[in-house]
């Protein structure tokens, strides 16, 4: 995953000459082995790409970034799990290759000023890092998820449940006494696997945990787990511990997570328009969201995946406006128009600390307007500008 300094750096990213390369390859299903298809659009893309440069002024180093993007476009074929972002400007150093979730919409390429970042921010804001493990009475499977990357981690040994003789005893005395003894081992392992969870989910800051056992294990393992381990428990399902395979693990584990994620999603959707119709902490609609970001009020920024609308931006003091005016609404200077104002969107969220996060088919937030944002606070309403009204 690429850390939010990177993509603050990224978005502040401004070619003079318009050579700013943005590449991304979202993996298709092939309709035959040989994957030609992708190859054959990465192709056309770049074609057209250079057919443009030619016409602007046949940038050299610009055609020397688009033909380096077809040779690792051209590599790609057959790769279906993971996404591909290319950002690249010559002129400014900048050579970025990166490994997303293939949650990337469609394979597109972009020579601009600017960076065209929404796609990935949407990449990368998905479902959290996660733990999951597949417990049973002897011993626990882990593993880490980042994406749609598994990593299988050092397996946790509990030993063996002690084993006796057939014999029950003198008329079965014996044979209670052991299987409490059995119970005791196996309590004392889940016990010490709990503890180590809470351990490992402490230190190494994970956001997500999935537990899979059999049905008959839970109800002696649920009790055992601490409240901040419950706190991180996205789901949990049935799967046999030692037979599953690691695709199994990921396919459940992903399909847990995403439904997750869209939940969480929709509940703050439900929750900034709730604030925002108490005139409290909530701004719907781009205009006010806007002026939320550009008074650093804005925790978290909410935006359709679908959203695109023009706005124009100062050349000075880089203040957005939806209308569009020829002068700037703060300093006077003159503005310059933008097709899509998602990207602005990107770079003033990170630079004022925001999160933003990308939805998708949400009714709700469609009819709020496609954008709103949970604010932090409300700048109009604090003490000193009551007074002053």
């Amino acid at each position: 995953m690429i850390p939010r300094e990177d993509l603050l750096q990224l978005a502040q990213v401004e070619s003079k000459e318009g050579c700013a390369v943005t590449f991304y390859f979202q993996p298709q299903t092939p309709q035959d082995r040989s994957h030609r298809e992708e190859a054959i659009l990465a192709k056309d893309m770049v074609r057209e790409a250079l057919r443009k440069s030619e016409r602007n002024g046949n940038h050299l180093s610009l055609r020397d970034d688009l033909q380096k993007v077809l040779e690792v476009a051209e590599g790609l074929r057959g790769n279906h799990s993971r996404g591909k972002v290319i950002l690249a400007c010559r002129d400014l150093g900048i050579w970025r290759e990166i490994d997303v979730p293939a949650r990337l919409g469609r394979s597109q390429l972009t020579v601009n000023s600017r960076f065209h970042l929404k796609p990935l921010v949407t990449a990368v804001s998905g479902p959290p890092r996660a733990c999951i493990t597949l417990v049973d009475r002897k011993k626990a499977r882990m593993f880490e998820l980042v994406g749609t990357g598994l990593v299988e981690m050092p397996t946790l040994e509990f030993g063996a449940v002690p084993k006796h003789g057939r014999s029950d005893g003198f008329q079965g005395y014996d044979a209670g006494h052991r299987e409490r003894h059995v119970e005791n081992e196996v309590m004392h392992h889940l016990k010490w696997f709990a503890e180590s969870l809470q351990s490992l989910l402490t230190r190494d800051k994970f956001s997500a945990l999935l537990i899979g056992c059999r049905e008959d294990l839970w109800p002696e393992l649920d009790p055992l787990l601490h409240t901040d381990v419950r706190k991180k428990l996205a789901g949990r399902f049935l799967l046999d511990p030692v037979a599953a395979t690691p695709e199994q693990v990921r396919e459940l584990a992903e399909r847990i997570l995403e439904k997750k994620h869209k939940t969480d999603q929709q509940w703050m959707v439900r929750e900034v328009i709730g604030e925002a119709q108490r005139n409290a902490r909530g701004a719907v609609g781009l205009r006010h969201a806007l002026t939320a970001l550009e008074r650093h009020e804005v925790q978290t920024l909410l935006v359709s995946r679908d959203f695109k609308a023009e706005a124009v931006q100062c050349t000075n003091c880089r203040h957005l406006d939806t209308r569009m005016v020829h002068q700037c609404a703060v300093c006077g200077k003159e503005t310059h128009q933008l097709a899509d104002i998602t990207d602005a969107l990107v770079d003033l969220a990170l630079r004022n600390g925001a999160d933003i996060s990308f939805v998708e088919g949400d009714p709700e937030l469609e009819k709020a307007g496609h954008v709103a944002a949970l604010l932090r606070f409300r700048g109009d309403q604090n003490s000193a500008g009551k007074v002053a009204v």
